[in-house]
């Protein structure tokens, strides 16, 4: 179930991301919605999705950027196999936890981007990319946190509300 609204949810946020948010930019950074979602999703503990939701959200990605088709998907598999070791558990019980986890996810992410670039042989000056770029995006991307992970849980409880033992 959480698939036919994921996936839709998915290109709705790969979309806006694209058009939208190209306008709107912080230096040359833009907040990552696809990478807020799926470190969201992962937090709360439904990794396997979450993981499907990096493959197809990467591979949008791909294909709405420059880099080569997969390159995204597999950075972003390894962030939220890197976020979903916590397997929801320490999230709920502190309000820092979704801030840190998306202020490494984003660094990773953005780190791992900028690494495929450099092995593609793409002429990067990496302190204006450092600068202009990756730092502006984490920022955008710490402000969309709480409103994202709150989203992602609210879809949890929707579709795997708690058992009730009567």
């Amino acid at each position: 179930m959480a698939y036919i609204v994921g996936v839709p949810l998915l290109v709705l946020l790969a979309v806006i991301q694209a058009t939208v948010l190209s306008n709107v930019r912080l230096l040359d950074g833009a907040p990552d919605l696809i990478l807020l979602a799926v470190v969201a999703w992962a937090l709360t503990g439904h990794a396997r999705q979450a993981m499907a939701g990096a493959l197809f959200g990467g591979l949008l990605i791909d294909l709405l950027s420059g880099l080569p088709l997969g390159a995204t998907a597999i950075i972003m598999i390894t962030v939220v196999y890197l976020v979903s070791l916590t397997a929801g558990r320490f999230w709920e019980a502190n309000l820092l936890m979704p801030l840190t986890t998306v202020l490494w996810s984003s660094l990773l992410f953005h780190g791992l981007s900028l690494a495929v670039l450099l092995a593609l042989g793409r002429p990067l000056e990496l302190s204006f990319a450092l600068g202009r770029v990756v730092l502006p995006s984490t920022f955008l991307n710490l402000i969309l946190a709480l409103p994202a992970t709150q989203a992602a849980s609210s879809l949890a409880e929707t579709f795997y509300p708690p058992e009730v033992q009567i």
